[in-house]
């Protein structure tokens, strides 16, 4: 009988994260999701960046590749999205050392709209499993072969609650997940997921990010690329030719807050109270609008490793459907 290759992968539309459990070990990896076509490439791959061959096409997908090729759409039944889950898999089998025949077992994310459609979900699932052929691939010149059948589809928003079971089985939570694209909501009785509460906004962290290049143009009358975008916010200020402007450090902040205070209003919009609930933030936006969300939320927690938290509840959906 063959062992079981527990792979979990939460694919965003900013990052990709995928926690693998074997032989009682634990690998995780992570990278931007963000591809481009290419041909005859040249150039030394880097760390969080892989150059994929798949079905004839050359791909380099990563930290590598511009945010310009970041996809905005709403769907995940898009080709980054089965590139970038195909080869979290083959790295997570590298880091482990796995044998080329190992029974993997995955669950991966879709969007709350998606879930609650079984159309949509049947043919994302349909998708992953590529038809019930065999999936190839070549990742840095290494080449992968592997199956997927009876992949779990699981939905976003769910943090840690069924990682630990025990700490919430008894407790009321909401949790926010924020993500590059979406806001999602859901509230829990328990372990129950309470339907009329699983809601999804777009105020991912990438608005924040058009709303800061708009004031930077209106206010400097200068334009922004996304790569600039993405190191204003991560430096928390903005220059032009190595001069800082001292004031965006401050509207850079307005920004954010406001930005939180959009999305509590879209969940109050919903029916959100958010009364007799403990309230968890995850997803990497909780680590930008941190400062906002514990003024905020003061009694809030926003998790450990917040990106991976989702990973670990796929994790444990799978060890009890297969354990």
């Amino acid at each position: 009988m063959k062992e079981h290759f527990y792979i979990a992968i939460d694919c965003g539309k900013y990052m990709t994260k995928a926690i693998g459990r074997y032989k009682a070990n634990t690998y995780m990896v992570s990278f931007r999701t963000k591809l481009m076509s290419v041909s005859r490439l040249g150039v030394e791959i880097q760390p969080k960046s892989f150059l994929v061959e798949y079905l004839g096409d050359e791909y380099l997908l990563g930290d590598m590749v511009s945010e310009d090729y970041v996809d905005y759409s709403l769907t995940k039944s898009s080709l980054i999205h089965q590139i970038s889950i195909y080869t979290a898999i083959t790295q997570l089998i590298l880091k482990a050392n796995a044998p080329s025949n190992i029974d993997i077992r995955l669950a991966v994310n879709v969007p709350i709209s998606t879930y609650k459609d079984s159309t949509q979900k049947e043919k994302f699932k349909q998708m992953m499993e590529n038809q019930n052929r065999n999936i190839h691939l070549i990742v840095n010149g290494k080449a992968y072969s592997f199956e997927l059948s009876d992949v779990t589809i699981a939905f976003e928003g769910m943090g840690a609650i069924y990682s630990q079971p025990d700490v919430y089985k008894n407790k009321n939570t909401i949790v926010i997940d924020l993500g590059g694209l979406n806001t999602t909501l859901c509230q829990f009785k328990g372990l129950q997921p309470l339907l009329n509460s699983m809601i999804v906004s777009d105020l991912g962290i990438n608005v924040l990010k058009g709303k800061i290049a708009k004031l930077i143009n209106e206010r400097y009358g200068l334009s922004v690329s996304a790569d600039d975008l993405e190191q204003v916010l991560r430096s928390g200020y903005f220059s032009n030719k190595g001069e800082v402007f001292e004031d965006s450090k401050l509207f850079i902040e307005e920004l954010k807050y406001e930005h939180l205070q959009q999305i509590i209003r879209f969940a109050k919009s919903r029916g959100y109270t958010f009364n007799m609930s403990d309230i968890h933030f995850v997803g990497g936006g909780a680590i930008t609008l941190k400062r906002y969300i514990k003024q905020e939320f003061p009694h809030a927690v926003i998790l450990d490793n917040p990106q991976f938290s989702n990973c670990l509840s796929f994790l444990k959906i799978l060890e009890v459907k297969y354990g």
